[in-house]
């Protein structure tokens, strides 16, 4: 009954942990020029309003561009770029698209009319990645092997600073909340924490085992989320309070969607599926993951189909991989509180009487006695009197 009793145990922990992986079916819109050949994508984004997904091509040196207000993704056009692209930052209020790119500029696109209207020459031999700050109107970019962090003015396109930090920067990020910008740095183990005004490296953020490659930032706090080599962290950039969330090591590019509050961390897989993470909540806690076949390095998420994207570089599928996560969406105290706890409730319920049943059984104070036996009666003979 003790080995019934403990498997039961197990089966319900390992149906319980089941609760957070997710393996869930997927829409696609392919690319025509891509047809019978492998891709390779870089960055994506996504236009909330007008439910426009964009992915840098590398392939055919231009940024895709998908419908995503329907069910089923649908592919509009590619804006060719001079140079083959690798960040992208949307600046919606603006109408623009950015995108750094190989040539070291940075090209300049009208989201409405699908068209490059200018291009910001950096001097550097590469933009990498980039983060557009809408409050101050700041675009932040990174160059990469080179090792330097530049801040361009979002009205005149000039760059105002540059950071030198010395060693190849992967993903920048700004923070409202104190108006630095954050980049991680590889190389250093670190993240840099740098005046956009000035381009004076302020501190180093030392992680110690991270390894840190993408980074986002929740707006109005210091809590961030850090893709590291073998995990996530989740990070406090004001107390260096760093969390090892246990999930997802590899990690490429970082997103952060506020009307979700929701961190999605890609960890891009050839011979077997990528894995997008989803993290949120205060703490910052692991939410749950998807498995999904010829997944790109990045995901953006759609608030009004509830929908998350990413890029498909296979051969035979190249282009936009959807799908839906359940519980992407916040939701009420009770329903997260049944969600997260319900699993070992049920494993309570099962387990819990079994084992008081065997607990008692198996206490000697409850154990049934025989009951006791009692002596034989004892007859005293009276003594005989003899008559008169």
């Amino acid at each position: 009954m003790a080995r019934f009793v403990l498997g039961l145990a197990i089966a319900a922990l390992v149906l319980a942990s089941a609760c957070g992986n997710a393996s869930i079916p997927t829409t696609q819109a392919r690319v025509p020029s891509l047809a019978g050949k492998p891709a390779s994508f870089d960055d994506l984004e996504i236009d909330q309003s007008a439910q426009r997904v964009y992915v840098a091509d590398r392939t055919d040196a231009g940024i895709d561009v998908f419908d995503v207000s329907g069910a089923q993704p649908k592919f509009l056009r590619t804006v060719k770029l001079p140079a083959t692209p690798n960040g992208l930052a949307i600046a919606p209020g603006l109408g623009r698209l950015y995108a750094g790119t190989s040539s070291g500029s940075v090209e300049v696109v009208d989201t409405a009319a699908g068209t490059i209207t200018s291009e910001i020459k950096t001097g550097a031999r590469e933009v990498d990645l980039l983060d557009f700050a809408s409050g101050p109107n700041l675009l932040f970019a990174s160059t990469g092997a080179g090792g330097t962090l530049l801040t361009i003015d979002g009205a005149t396109g000039k760059v105002l600073s540059t950071a030198e930090v010395g060693r190849p920067i992967e993903q920048p990020r700004f923070a409202p909340a104190d108006g630095l910008v954050y980049a991680s740095v590889p190389d250093l183990d670190a993240l840099v924490a740098i005046d956009p005004g000035t381009g004076t490296v302020k501190r180093t953020l030392k992680l110690h085992g991270c390894i840190p490659t993408g980074l986002a930032i929740k707006p109005g706090s210091t809590s961030a989320v850090i893709a590291c080599r073998k995990s996530t962290w989740a990070y406090d950039l004001r107390t260096s309070h760093a969390g090892d969330l246990g999930r997802v090591g590899g990690g490429d590019i970082v997103q952060y969607f506020a009307a979700v509050d929701r961190f999605f961390v890609t960890s891009p897989h050839s011979q077997v599926p990528t894995i997008v993470g989803m993290f949120g909540g205060d703490p910052i806690a692991y939410i749950g993951s998807a498995k999904v076949d010829g997944g790109g390095n990045a995901a953006v998420y759609d608030v009004r189909t509830d929908a998350v994207y990413t890029s498909d570089p296979r051969a035979a599928t190249g282009g936009l991989t959807g799908f839906r996560i359940d519980g992407s969406r916040p939701v009420p105290f009770l329903q997260a509180t049944l969600t997260t706890y319900g699993p070992f409730a049920v494993l309570a319920l099962l387990v819990l009487p079994l084992w008081l049943f065997l607990g008692r059984r198996g206490d000697p104070v409850n154990r049934k006695r025989p009951a006791p036996r009692r002596a034989p009666a004892v007859v005293l003979a009276r003594p005989k009197v003899d008559g008169p």
